[in-house]
């Protein structure tokens, strides 16, 4: 067991000694995942930001790189940074701890449906603010008991969001509703036109996502061939990524080596604003492909079968008319990533079964109209 949240006692006993504000005020939002979720989160985040009283500040602590996509959230919404992984580190933990236990914040709202105890909602537990608000954790067989016994003992709102295979959108809009006793439909994973990026003054250009933090779910380079062949020569290519993933998969674009591909590897808010000049944008189930959804651009994603139900496709109350998915219907969909058969040249059957002449096609129409 890890030596820091041991102290945690201590650290409880000192940050009481410590003078902070009298009056609790301002809310505070917690969320430790990364880019990828926070595209998604940035769809309901003005919901959340209704928690706060006239005069009162909403911030969001998060982690530095999911801080990345700040230019999607809220203009009033205040950020604060936070190395969740660090906490580990005793004395990186007490300055975090005093840091936010000086604020004082009349209400903590935990953003996370899957915590971890002696992390963020130890954090939590040391701010101490008036009220604390988070979501049931999810009713997996493995220590569900002890993960709701830990849960009861932090949130004074905790809040019951459904079944583990949910639209994250919807998930989030239920657990707003619930906090500000106010029911709503369900918000559209699409940004309003007051928190869009300015889009890049661009010619007529089509975005590949081929890469994917689990290999499993990529497209064999051969298809991201097909598809850049059908694309016409005047048109202009760009293959978005980190520039680690073109290290990793040099295979990719050793099979597009054309005169109108080039690479994107700048930050999120660059490739915002790329996706918001482009004509489509064609990729995997990745964090940049979700953005080009929410921007609002034609987008087509080549998903596989394992978050059928739990966020890709999404779920119809909040999916955009912008964006189609195309995945293969299984037995076994819904499996989050833990598939029981066996792979298929290194992806899952799902995903090796994809069909992309849909693909061919829409790429087929999107130039014709772009040629009108």
């Amino acid at each position: 067991m890890k030596l820091a949240p041991l102290l945690d006692p201590l650290l409880g006993l000192l940050l009481r000694r410590r003078q902070r504000r009298r009056r609790a005020e301002g809310v505070l939002l917690v969320s430790s995942r990364g880019p990828a979720e926070m595209v998604f989160l940035s769809a309901v985040l003005a919901r959340f930001m209704r928690l706060g009283r006239l005069g009162e500040n909403v911030t969001l602590l998060c982690r530095p790189d999911a801080a990345g996509m700040a230019f999607l959230f809220p203009r009033l919404l205040r950020l604060r940074r936070i190395e969740f992984e660090r906490l580990d580190e005793i004395g990186y933990r007490w300055k975090s701890f005093a840091d936010l236990h000086a604020q004082h914040y009349r209400l903590i709202v935990s953003l996370d449906y899957i915590r971890v105890h002696d992390r963020d909602e130890a954090l939590i537990v040391a701010a101490d603010p008036a009220e604390t608000a988070g979501m049931m954790p999810p009713q997996l067989k493995r220590n569900f008991e002890q993960r709701r016994d830990d849960s009861e003992k932090v949130f004074d709102i905790l809040f019951e969001s459904g079944p583990v295979r949910q639209d994250k959108i919807v998930r989030w809009s239920k657990f707003a509703d619930a906090i500000l006793d106010d029911r709503q439909p369900p918000e559209l994973a699409l940004l309003p036109d007051g928190q869009l990026p300015p889009a890049e003054r661009m010619t007529d250009t089509i975005v590949f996502f081929p890469f994917s933090g689990v290999r499993q779910r990529m497209l064999p380079a051969d298809s991201w061939r097909r598809l850049a062949e059908v694309i016409p020569s005047h048109w202009r290519i760009l293959v978005a990524g980190h520039r680690s993933d073109f290290d990793h998969h040099p295979a990719i674009m050793s099979l597009l080596a054309r005169p109108n591909v080039a690479i994107e590897t700048g930050g999120f808010d660059r490739l915002a604003s790329v996706l918001m000049g482009a004509r489509m944008a064609i990729g995997v189930d990745t964090a940049g492909l979700h953005l080009a959804v929410l921007l609002g651009t034609p987008t087509l994603c080549l998903a596989s079968a394992a978050f059928v139900g739990a966020g890709v496709p999404y779920d119809e109350r909040v999916a955009p008319e912008n964006v189609r998915f195309i995945h293969v219907p299984m037995p076994c969909q819904g499996c989050l990533g833990r598939c029981k058969f066996p792979l298929i040249d290194g992806m899952y059957p799902c995903v090796a079964d994809l069909d992309i002449e849909p693909v061919i096609a829409t790429i087929g129409e999107t130039v014709t109209r772009g040629a009108i």
